[in-house]
């Protein structure tokens, strides 16, 4: 009985953690770094569609996405859509290392401290989530529906 209440506030927490990070850019949470270790926040991308790609080196679904990323990465740019992978607090000399053998052809940013993860809401990785143009969060899920995005993102 005890476990059965665990899981059902564990759950009632999620929800309400995932609702209220939902809808608008989360600026003073969302600082990341670039290569050069400089900042970046998601207000900079404020007026453009988003794709935010977290995830890590460790995660075998992370690097059987990059391949397919990498293919859409061309369309994604030409249409407006803007796609970042932001790698979850990861050490900067990991993450080049990793890059060495699966190349990402699109920005990658560190999350220091996980913070912008924890501010979305972030549970496990690969997540995406898709900001439209207005910064509204239009999905966010563990998975990536091609089919999805272009309407989701230009509407």
């Amino acid at each position: 009985m005890k476990l059965k209440k665990i899981i059902i506030t564990l759950f009632a927490l999620f929800f309400l953690a995932a609702t209220l990070n939902a809808g608008e850019f989360q600026e003073t949470n969302c600082i990341l770094y670039n290569s050069e270790g400089n900042e970046v926040r998601l207000s900079d991308f404020k007026g453009k569609s988003l794709i935010l790609w977290f995830w890590t080196t460790w995660c075998p679904y992370c690097r059987e996405a990059i391949p397919d990323l990498n293919s859409i990465y061309p369309e994604l740019k030409s249409a407006g859509i803007e796609l970042v992978a932001v790698n979850v607090d990861e050490p900067k000399e990991k993450i080049v290392r990793f890059i060495k053998h699966y190349p990402i052809d699109f920005n990658i940013l560190q999350d220091k401290g996980a913070r912008c993860a924890f501010s979305y809401g972030i549970i496990g990785v690969p997540t995406y989530i898709l900001i439209d143009k207005n910064g509204k969060v239009r999905f966010k899920q563990n998975y990536f529906s091609q089919d999805e995005y272009k309407e989701l993102l230009t509407q």
